[in-house]
């Protein structure tokens, strides 16, 4: 509260300030008036001028006194009910001014350049009364045409008392009196019909209302004294004008006391009133119609009653949707206590800056962070921290732009839950953070068994996954029973005294537990988010997703120093304070898109070693907080397409899990249990209103998806429903019904067009130079590729490739020509060892020219068609082969397998050629039906694989060229060399 100076300071000649309606500047009290550019300046100059005069006029012992550190003072006066209400007086007309009124100094000018206005920050002295009223000195302003304001003589009014007003009658009176009228304002209408309007007329602030409750608890002589014009500053909205005028007259305490209690209780019926009036509107309105009909109808009533035109005192109706106002008041040290000796503030007024800041709220907030810090559950140095910056916060003036970042960062600090578990937030709450699941989750399972149900319920195929995943939940559960034995064991011998070091040494050592950081690598669509969720619904704990493609910026990931403007903690720390306990499950999504390289913004991979090390991320550092955060309990489950672009480095602090593609099979089931009903659902049926057959889901995988995953296929499935939607909303009132829920295979092209993939199936006629090789097509599908060869007219012998080839691949195709060459005499092509090979060229061509291929996988398939080119030997058309060569004439493992043979399979291949090596990928990989319809010949040579391949007709056609001796000679060397 400002101490109002003795009255010899104020000058008895002040420039006039008229305030705008319905505002009255008290003694004590600090108000902001908002003016016009010229209208401030043209006031300034006036209280220069005066101000300078009553300097040069006072007396010789004053004569040092400068006048530029004289303070500006200014008659304040309320104005009359005008015709115009918010309008300021100019001129020196007092015909719209109360002669009583306030002086008050001037403590600061805002000026507001983008609207042209200044702001007045003014502090009431004292009460002043008007005796008579002359013209400016100054000469009026050419450049505009706002008048000199006008010159007061004013009497100052000392404060008169006749006795102490402690404990007296009077105060007694007023104190009751202004309780009641806050209960009045504060009363809690939401049972009343248009309560929802009525809680956008903000009578009170809540937070003004509880200071003034402790206000009125204070038993002070001199607080005492001006506790009038306090309420009446607060309070006097509810008062009829001319009793707030007349309060301004009203020089004795005693007095005011008495008179302000008068007041107040017939402001308590005019509440009253307008509370009944509001909550009588009939509750058919709309809302919006009904919030106008009542800010209306209250500003009607309120001008009614006070004899006042309505758009005057719609300044205290009007919600956050109107204009900043004109006038704001606020009373200074509101949360500050009273000294007993002085009856001062303890502390002075630090900076009055601008009005527009509550020290209520203020005082709100610093109680509330006290509180939340006094029940916080956080680590020793964190806490020391919150400690250290709450006192400097208590200290802060509440116009301090460091105020708003320091509470911010204790609010963060606040929201993190540093030791807080899963086991320990409300069920209501851990249900909305847990992710649903198709599973019913019975407690009394065992984690693993839970888990198992809720992945099999969940997700379709995926075995190897599922088994990870399992073993992982194995080891966590039991470790964490451990951990509960031995955490027993130590409180334990806690209680028997202390225990021997290397027993405690043992038990840390048991407890803390460092699971691996599993990575879940595989193409798109496939499930990897689908997996993380469902191991946190069986783990029954919150689920946080946080996405790291196109994060380039190290800040992003460790946060910002909070001595840049708008900083913020990073996303790990956003997205644990998201998941609202220590031991939740966060996915990292799209590890592989994170950029990485010494940029700029530094390397975001980097940043990311701290958070995937066991070993170091129970101590993460977060630049915002700048204090060591616990991330050890966190189950960080990673996701990524593929492993090329993750730096090795962070590459060895995961565990990777790989995710192969869906086959056809995997997807019709996938479809048929998940996303059909999914579909069905989304569009507004019921599952026996589309019926889908698993020849129609066959058909839309084969031929209108090419993906790893199911989310095409979702949408193929997801056009069909929509379609039977129509036709369900169109057929099912006529009569009959002419609706038929079933999906033929006829009708998906109808509903989707032409296929937009043809099938790939083998030829039906054996022609020599072509081979059946096999492709991995990437986003985990395979399928089958041909090879064709043709000879050309003589030449240089050269080999032509043509077919959207690769470097990879053209280099296994010339050395698979290399190799045929070398053993033309072993396999017929020659007549003899020292024979020329034939001089013809060769073209070989792989269709499909538009699609890019490369790899090493089809060395075996070049020589298979090249041997039959040159000895017109047809291969089988129901057969395919894959496998990388060496010029020494091995076959070496490739991979794909799974995909390469389903494809091949899906094409109408039965009999497959594989490395060796590549055995167990079959055994492990393919599906049991596809194995009992294939016929799998392994190879460790091209020896192996030709035989295979050609069988007897190699050897009758090497014998039908060379007969006899010859024949059996090349045939045994081909042998030989096949055993090297």
């Amino acid at each position: 509260m400002v101490t109002p100076p003795a009255a010899s300071s104020i000058p008895s000649d002040l420039v006039v300030l008229g305030l705008p309606y319905p505002y009255i500047l008290h003694p004590g009290l600090i108000l902001t008036v908002t003016l016009s550019n010229a209208q401030c300046l043209s006031l300034l100059r006036a209280a220069s001028s005066e101000r300078r005069a009553y300097v040069a006029n006072s007396s010789s012992s004053n004569s040092t006194i400068v006048a530029e550190q004289r303070p500006m003072i200014l008659a304040c006066l309320a104005q009359k009910i005008p015709e115009n209400p918010g309008a300021s007086i100019q001129g020196d007309s007092m015909d719209h001014l109360h002669p009583w009124g306030c002086a008050g100094r001037v403590l600061r000018l805002i000026n507001m350049p983008h609207t042209d206005q200044c702001r007045l920050l003014l502090s009431g002295m004292g009460r002043i009364h008007v005796k008579n009223v002359r013209p400016s000195n100054i000469e009026a302003n050419t450049r505009n045409d706002i008048p000199p304001p006008p010159v007061a003589r004013v009497e100052v009014l000392n404060e008169k008392s006749t006795a102490s007003l402690l404990a007296s009658p009077a105060h007694e009176r007023l104190t009751a009196t202004a309780v009641r009228l806050i209960d009045a304002m504060q009363k809690d209408m939401s049972s009343a019909a248009g309560a929802s309007a009525l809680a956008r007329v903000p009578l009170l602030p809540p937070s003004l209302a509880s200071k003034l409750m402790q206000l009125l608890e204070t038993k002070e002589e001199a607080h005492i004294a001006s506790l009038p014009d306090l309420l009446m500053g607060m309070l006097g909205g509810a008062c009829i004008w001319n009793d707030r005028l007349e309060h301004l007259s009203l020089v004795h305490a005693d007095a005011r006391l008495e008179r302000t209690a008068d007041m107040f209780e017939h402001a308590i019926g005019r509440v009253k009133v307008l509370r009944e009036l509001l909550t009588s509107v009939p509750g058919s309105f709309q809302d919006t119609h009904r919030v106008e009909l009542l800010r209306t109808q209250l500003q009607t009533i309120v001008a009614q009653l006070s004899g006042a035109s309505y758009s005057g005192v719609s300044l205290r109706v009007m919600d956050g949707e109107r204009t900043q106002p004109l006038v704001k008041s606020r009373y200074p040290g509101l949360h500050r206590t009273i000294k007993k000796d002085t009856g001062k503030f303890d502390e002075p007024e630090s900076d009055p800056m601008s009005a527009d800041v509550d020290d209520n709220t203020a005082g709100d907030e610093v109680k509330e962070l006290s509180d939340r810090l006094k029940q916080a559950s956080m680590s020793p140095e964190a806490r020391r921290v919150c400690e250290r910056e709450l006192r400097r916060l208590k200290k802060m003036p509440p116009q301090s732009m460091e105020r708003g970042v320091l509470i911010n960062y204790l609010d963060t600090m606040l929201d993190l839950p540093w030791d807080r578990r899963s086991t320990q937030i409300p069920q209501a709450e851990l249900d909305a953070l847990v992710p649903s699941t198709q599973a019913v989750i019975d407690p009394n399972l065992s984690l693993v068994k839970r888990a198992e149900r809720v992945l099999e319920a969940d997700h379709y195929g995926l075995e190897k996954v599922k088994k990870r995943i399992l073993e992982y939940l194995a080891v966590f559960q039991l470790k964490s029973e451990q951990a509960e034995e031995q955490a027993k064991a130590q409180k334990a011998l806690e209680t028997e005294g202390p225990a021997p070091l290397e027993t405690r040494k043992s038990l840390v050592s048991s407890v803390a537990y460092k699971g691996p950081i599993l990575l879940l690598v595989g193409p798109p669509g496939t499930g990897k988010t689908s997996i993380a969720r469902s191991l946190a619904a069986a783990l029954q704990r919150p689920f946080v997703r946080l996405s790291l493609g196109g994060v380039r910026d190290e800040a992003e990931i460790r946060g910002h120093r909070r001595t840049y403007v708008g900083a913020l903690p990073g996303s790990i720390v956003s997205s644990l304070r998201k998941g609202r306990s220590s031991d939740c499950v966060m996915l990292l999504d799209e590890l592989d898109k994170l950029s990485s390289g010494m940029g700029m913004h530094g390397d975001p991979t980097a940043a990311m070693l701290e958070v995937l090390d066991p070993e170091q991320n129970h101590a993460f550092k977060d630049h915002y907080l700048n204090v060591p955060i616990d991330l050890s309990r966190v189950v960080f489950i990673a996701t990524a397409n593929s492993l090329d672009t993750i730096p090795e480095p962070l590459l060895d602090r995961v565990d990777v899990v790989q995710i192969a593609g869906y086959t056809y099979d995997e997807k019709v089931a996938i479809a048929q249990k998940h996303l059909l009903p999914k579909q069905i659902h989304a569009q507004g049926l019921e599952e026996k209103q589309v019926v889908f057959g698993d020849d129609v889901l066959l058909k839309i995988a084969m031929s209108y998806t090419r993906e790893a995953g199911v989310r095409t296929m979702e949408r193929r499935v997801g056009d069909i429903v929509r379609a039977k939607a129509v036709e369900y909303a169109t057929q099912r009132h006529t009569t009959p019904a002419t609706y038929d829920p079933h999906v033929l295979v006829e009708d998906v092209e109808r509903f989707l067009g032409p296929p937009t993939y043809e099938p790939e199936i083998t030829d039906n006629i054996a022609v020599p130079g072509v081979a059946t090789g096999m492709a991995y097509q990437g986003s985990g599908s395979g399928g089958i590729l041909h090879i064709e060869c043709a000879f050309l007219p003589a030449g240089t012998a050269a080999l032509k490739l043509t077919g959207s080839l690769g470097d990879v691949i053209r280099e296994s195709a010339e050395l698979a020509f290399a190799w045929v060459k070398s053993h033309a005499f072993a396999l017929g092509i020659t007549a003899d060892r020292d024979a020329s090979f034939p001089q013809n060229d060769v073209h070989l061509h792989m269709p499909s020219g538009a699609t890019p291929k490369d790899g090493p996988s089809a060395g075996v398939a070049f020589v298979c068609a090249l041997v039959s080119m040159y000895l017109r030997v047809p291969l089988e058309t129901r057969l395919a082969m894959t496998g990388e060569i060496t010029l020494r004439g091995y076959v070496t493992p490739v991979g794909g397998i799974k995909e390469k043979v389903i494809g091949a399979h899906r094409a109408g291949v039965r009999k497959v050629i594989l490395p060796q090596r590549n055995q167990r990928d079959f055994d492990t990989e393919i599906p049991a039906p596809v194995q009992a319809e294939m016929n799998v010949v392994y190879v460790r040579t091209i020896q192996d694989a030709l035989h295979a391949v050609f069988g007897a007709s190699l050897e009758a056609q090497i014998s039908t060229l060379y007969g006899g001796i010859e024949g059996r000679r090349r045939l045994q060397e081909l042998e030989w060399q096949s055993r090297l």
